[in-house]
């Protein structure tokens, strides 16, 4: 699909002005979650939206946040000495309180690439560490933290990949907590050292007993941030909108995560602002507090508070999290959901001339209706080549472009390029104006179906025979073919009048679609529950059949395993047979 001439026009009124309006304000701010600089960052925001006369209400939520302040970490025998180490938000707290105890390495490895981050993978056999120092390698991720309490750790100091300590969050609770999961909330401390001073422990450990003691200082509890709401109403259908959100918060002054990301979302605002009469349907722009130090707490409240309006109304969500970072010159990297893929590729050939590819959302990035059941893409933004990183010497990082700033001080101005910035926003503009002016959603659910042949193919596979999944098989493979005949359906309408009742209706059946294949893809827990702030694997009430040939077959944990797929495989045919009702009717 070409440029359409509205769409150029857009486009064409994209400039710097704003963003480096926004960029040189944030760089004197830390806008840590709960702050003075957060407040001032959002009024800052707030006087533009004031300016161009954009709706938008200011709102006041209380997060449950966790905000690191210092840590200690001191060896005190063979030798005494100090190392540099920070704290994770929601570590356990010692205060002035020092404790002591004997280290021990275990290695888990270095993430290989993003979707590995927030990932767990022992080298070795588990052993006791009841009341170890476990030092171990990698970001101070909730799924390590996890494993280590499991197993009697007294605390934990990670290893960071390189020189710079990433700041980071240590607890799987994602958003506020609630009764299911307050007693999830991690246990032991957590902290952080550079890779140097972990490989000097290391050594230290690997030459005999090493002892240190540690402490962790961090706020904690119920604070007021800001969140702004900002609506601009559709001419046709403007109860319906895309959601378009970023994260206000950050790590020291976070150019390049999320500086550059609310200056493309303030930029956006004032261009679909002055050209709403263009727009069929709504764009609801949110920006959240509480995203680094909440666990994606402003978006989970948001997600809370307005959760059946967005059940309703919502089409799809499009995430702004560290676009316009220098060198990122790839969207090779970027992330949506399967029913998005052709949309989302042919958005970006066509808005800056280049090919992409999407991989699945990992559980992260302010993605916190995954249990509403909303398409969502554009998770992160472009990325530095894969060539350009080994030749810099890069590891993995979760912002910044993939640039190694990422979460550190050194997250500075240098970190954003403006002319990256324009390629990102025009993206984003493309991606946004074609789904909420599309006389029929533009999203293919028949690529969710074949998605989930394949995982199922997948499961099968290592379950051999100790667990028939032919069930869920024939129903994917039936509604893919289902899909492909609604699909010719719908290529029918979209000349057709947004206003059509025919249209109505497709598109109430493709958000519904969205409402019933998105949960069973992407969640455990129920509608309007949160999953924890861990990897979530595909249709993952099957997932674990590849422990089943591990076990003793007739064990009792071998039957409650069977036991538990039969379940799962019960709620994805039922999924999957409500899909193709809804289309057939």
């Amino acid at each position: 699909m070409l440029l359409k001439e509205q769409e150029r026009v857009l486009l064409d009124e994209i400039n710097t002005n704003v963003p480096v309006s926004v960029l040189n304000k944030f760089l004197t701010l830390v806008r840590e979650s709960g702050s003075e600089d957060e407040r001032i960052a959002a009024d800052f925001l707030a006087s533009y939206l004031d300016e161009w006369e954009v709706p938008y209400k200011l709102r006041e939520p209380e997060l449950y946040l966790s905000l690191p302040k210092s840590a200690r970490l001191r060896v005190t025998f063979p030798v005494a000495k100090e190392f540099c180490a920070k704290t994770p938000s929601f570590s356990a707290i010692t205060g002035n309180n020092a404790v002591s105890g004997e280290m021990a390495y275990v290695a888990t490895g270095y993430a290989k690439g993003i979707n590995d981050i927030f990932g767990t993978a022992f080298q070795e056999e588990a052993r006791d560490l009841a009341g170890k120092i476990v030092l171990t390698e990698g970001y101070t991720m909730p799924g390590k933290v996890q494993e280590f309490t499991a197993l009697g750790a007294g605390a934990i100091v990670f290893i960071s990949p390189g020189e710079n300590i990433h700041e980071g969050i240590c607890t799987p609770i994602w958003g506020a907590p609630d009764l299911g999961n307050t007693d999830r909330e991690p246990a032991i401390s957590v902290l952080a050292v550079s890779k140097s001073d972990g490989e000097e422990l290391k050594g230290m450990i690997n030459r005999g007993p090493v002892f240190a003691e540690y402490e962790t200082h961090l706020e904690k509890g119920w604070m007021v941030c800001p969140l702004i709401d900002a609506f601009i109403e559709g001419t046709e259908e403007p109860e319906e909108y895309v959601l378009l959100h970023g994260h206000l918060d950050s790590w020291h002054e976070g150019i390049g995560d999320n500086a550059t990301g609310n200056a493309g979302l303030l930029e956006m605002i004032r261009i679909f602002h002055k050209n709403k009469s263009k727009l069929k349907r709504s764009i609801r722009v949110v920006i959240w507090p509480g995203h680094s130090t909440g666990s994606y707490a402003g978006s989970a409240w948001f997600a809370d508070h307005f959760g059946l309006d967005l059940e309703r109304n919502c089409i799809a969500q499009v995430n702004c999290d560290s676009p316009g970072c220098r060198w990122a010159t790839s969207y090779d990297y970027m992330m949506w959901t399967s029913e998005a893929d052709a949309f989302c590729k042919e958005a970006i050939k066509d808005a800056v001339g280049q090919k992409s590819k999407g991989a699945r959302p990992i559980r992260a990035g302010d993605y916190s209706f995954n249990n509403i059941g909303i398409t969502s893409y554009f998770m992160l933004s472009s990325s530095i080549p894969e060539e350009a990183l080994k030749e810099k010497g890069y590891y993995p990082v979760g912002g910044c472009g993939g640039n190694i700033d990422w979460h550190t001080e050194e997250d500075l101005m240098h970190v954003a390029d403006l002319d990256i910035l324009i390629k990102d926003i025009k993206i984003y503009l493309i991606g946004v104006l074609r789904a909420v002016n599309a006389a029929v959603h533009p999203f293919d659910f028949a690529a969710v179906a074949k998605e989930f042949q394949t995982t199922i193919q997948f499961y099968q596979e290592h379950a051999e025979t100790h667990f028939d999944f032919s069930p869920s098989l024939k129903q994917a493979r039936k509604l893919e073919q289902e899909l492909l005949v609604f699909n010719e359906r719908l290529k029918e309408l979209k000349e057709m009048p947004l206003t059509d009742p025919e249209i109505r209706i497709a598109n109430t059946k493709q958000k519904k679609l969205a409402r019933i294949l998105i949960p069973i893809n992407f969640t455990r827990a129920g509608k309007f529950r949160h999953d924890p702030a861990l990897n979530v694997p595909p249709l993952p009430d099957l997932a674990p059949a590849a422990e089943l040939k591990q076990m003793e077959e007739g064990s009792h944990e071998y039957k409650v395993l069977k036991t538990h797929l039969m379940r799962g495989q019960n709620r994805v045919v039922w999924a999957l047979q409500e899909a193709g009702r809804l289309i057939g009717g």
